[in-house]
């Protein structure tokens, strides 16, 4: 999720919100986990990467999509260690 600014940080999920069109979401597409920015378009679903070296995920007929929550905080350490 580079380009939501999110990279190697503790992402604050809440399990308890309805994801909505163009939350950034933790989710399970056919058991694979992924993070990645939810777009709904009607009928269609598609899970987006913020990173351009990523194709977007769309979710077809047949496939399962769990959603675990929306990223709601992220935070990173600044230790130079």
């Amino acid at each position: 999720m580079q380009g939501a600014g999110i990279c190697g940080d503790l992402v604050i999920v809440d399990r308890s919100l309805y994801a909505e069109h163009g939350d950034i979401v933790i989710a399970a597409l056919n058991t694979e986990p992924v993070c990645k920015r939810l777009h709904m378009r009607g009928n269609e679903i598609i899970l987006q990467s913020e990173n351009p070296k990523y194709p977007a995920r769309h979710v077809m007929e047949g496939d399962e999509l769990v959603i675990g929550g929306v990223v709601k905080y992220s935070v990173r350490d600044h230790d130079k260690a």
